[in-house]
């Protein structure tokens, strides 16, 4: 059976990171740090060969889109944006500590909405759709590996919800620039609704050889430990 690769790389930094905010559906674009990092990377790592790239419609993820894969346009993909944040949205945890919806939503995230905002089971249910557009093109077009351009909680929340082997929540929490590369088949997909979580990317060049190692140098990678964190700076 036919093995596809969706290899998911959150947006470069923006100023809203560097200043610690609350930040989902606020349009921001990279800033100047954040354009850096990702020609860096570009340069001193291996991302994957892609047949297309999709992202969210969001300016980071765009521009993020166009700098790590410069020759090709992406497909935008409107459930690919990040958790709708409503009155939290450009706020610090500190700002924010003392609100009662604040705490309420801190305790259970899935169940309850930032105010004006969305619930954790609307934000997976919404990220679900967008991976079953994607994996369904990629069956319908025989297409079998893309790059998803998108944010920090979408990852989060698509490695825990349909991930496998299964995590603790917040466990995949990937950097700016940085994301995970996913399997799926056909089979685990139309029965479980999950994909097998295979590796982190990028890779750098000097791994395991450099530009030059033929083998594929994603399986091999460590995924991250219990490394977790506040969806802040998304």
């Amino acid at each position: 059976m036919k093995n596809y690769r969706i290899n998911f790389i959150r947006h470069g930094i923006t100023q809203a990171n560097l200043d610690g905010l609350y930040v989902g559906r606020t349009d921001h674009e990279l800033c100047t740090e954040g354009i850096r990092q990702l020609i860096d990377l570009r340069e001193n790592c291996l991302y994957p060969e892609v047949q297309r790239v999709y992202s969210s419609p969001l300016s980071r993820c765009v521009q993020t889109a166009g700098i790590l894969y410069p020759d090709q346009e992406p497909i935008i993909v409107e459930e690919l944006t990040e958790l709708d944040f409503g009155e939290f949205d450009g706020k610090t945890f500190e700002e924010l500590a003392g609100r009662e919806d604040f705490q309420a939503w801190m305790k259970d995230a899935y169940h309850n909405a930032p105010t004006g905002g969305e619930t954790g089971e609307e934000f997976t249910f919404r990220l679900l759709a967008a991976l079953r557009y994607i994996f369904g093109q990629m069956m319908e077009e025989g297409i079998t590996e893309v790059a998803v351009f998108t944010h920090g909680g979408v990852i989060m929340n698509l490695m825990f919800a349909m991930g496998l082997p299964r995590s603790q929540f917040g466990q995949y929490n990937a950097k700016n620039g940085e994301g995970f590369s996913v399997v799926l088949t056909p089979q685990m997909w139309m029965r479980d609704n999950a994909f097998e979580i295979c590796g982190s990317i990028p890779v750098p060049k000097d791994f395991e050889g450099g530009e030059g190692w033929v083998e594929d140098p994603y399986h091999p990678m460590p995924v991250p430990g219990d490394d977790l964190e506040n969806w802040e700076n998304e």
